[in-house]
């Protein structure tokens, strides 16, 4: 497994396969890094303080040829928005399949 630090670059390396000659799959994941909600209450009165928590966006695609993932801290949901725009042209590619954070590093420990 190889692991992309960019989402360009895991979009590309994706798209590099012929999805008809090296089928396979695209797992996603999508988890706060700590356990908590996405948003936790700081300070419990009317003035409250909202604190973004974390969150761990996780993709990887599996196929005969080999596996390439990418995660991604993220805590403002503008940049998952973005992230989830690039990969489209992936996900027309293969099919995906939404797993939980701990079925997602199952599978990372062991490709």
């Amino acid at each position: 497994m190889e692991t992309l630090k960019t989402i360009d670059e895991f979009v590309g390396a994706a798209m590099g396969f012929d999805a008809e000659a090296h089928p396979g799959n695209l797992f996603v994941s999508q988890s706060s890094e700590n356990g908590f909600e996405a948003e936790e209450i700081v300070v419990g009165d009317e003035d409250s303080v909202r604190k973004q928590v974390t969150q761990v966006f996780e993709v990887l695609l599996e196929t005969e040829r080999g596996s390439y993932y990418f995660h991604y801290p993220f805590s403002d949901p503008a940049e998952i928005e973005e992230i989830i725009a690039k990969l489209q042209p992936v996900y027309e590619r293969f099919p995906k399949l939404v797993l939980p954070s701990e079925e997602m590093a199952e599978k990372v420990a062991v490709a």
